[in-house]
């Protein structure tokens, strides 16, 4: 009598292929708008960069890539316990993306105007939405703690911006450093989110 065992390839352990592409996609346009950009990357945000048609364009492909993550991750949804919950907020992450590129920022030094506002609206939820994602289907501690963490730094960012988003005040110093570092935390947590959709598909 034979069993037949199930094995699990190296691939399973890691993320989904179109995620990581995805996301190299948005990181080699984060990197291009700092090439091809005039955004000082210490003290101004990354949606400044619209004031030059090269940073609109890799801003939008910046979005572009993550809103292919968010379809990569809720085609894998389906083997989760809540996958209609985790769908919506891949939903709702994607939407935020596609906000932030239709509707521009005010750049500093002009006038807030609804567009500004929406745009910083959609950017709050894009980066808030990922830690959410992540803790409803993590399944190892390295993507908590990572959800946890980047969670934490979105919501002590946000906090600490308020007055530039409902007042149009000056951002903080070191603000667009801050930014990024945040950014990149994202991007770790939708590939680590993506790597433990896959372990569930091999249980």
């Amino acid at each position: 009598m034979s069993v037949e065992v199930r094995t699990r390839p190296a691939a399973a352990i890691a993320a989904d292929p179109g995620v990581i592409g995805s996301v190299a996609v948005t990181a080699a346009a984060g990197v291009g708008l700092h090439t091809f950009g005039t955004v000082d990357p210490m003290h101004q945000m990354l949606s400044d960069t619209i004031s030059t048609t090269a940073g609109a364009i890799l801003l939008g492909v910046a979005c572009a890539g993550l809103v292919a993550a968010a379809g990569f991750l809720a085609a894998a949804a389906r083997h989760t316990p809540r996958p209609g919950v985790v769908r919506a907020l891949l939903g709702l992450w994607a939407a935020s993306l596609v906000a932030v590129v239709v509707f521009p920022t005010n750049l500093p030094g002009t006038e807030l105007t609804m567009s500004g506002i929406i745009h910083r609206y959609g950017a709050a939820v894009a980066v808030a939405v990922p830690p959410l994602v992540a803790l409803l289907v993590a399944r190892t501690r390295r993507l908590r703690t990572a959800a946890l963490v980047t969670g934490g730094m979105a919501a002590v960012y946000g906090v600490a911006h308020i007055p530039a988003i409902f007042a149009g005040a000056e951002v903080l110093p070191y603000a667009g450093l801050c930014e990024r570092v945040l950014l990149a935390m994202v991007l770790l947590v939708v590939v680590l989110t993506s790597s433990d959709l896959k372990k569930r598909s091999w249980t």
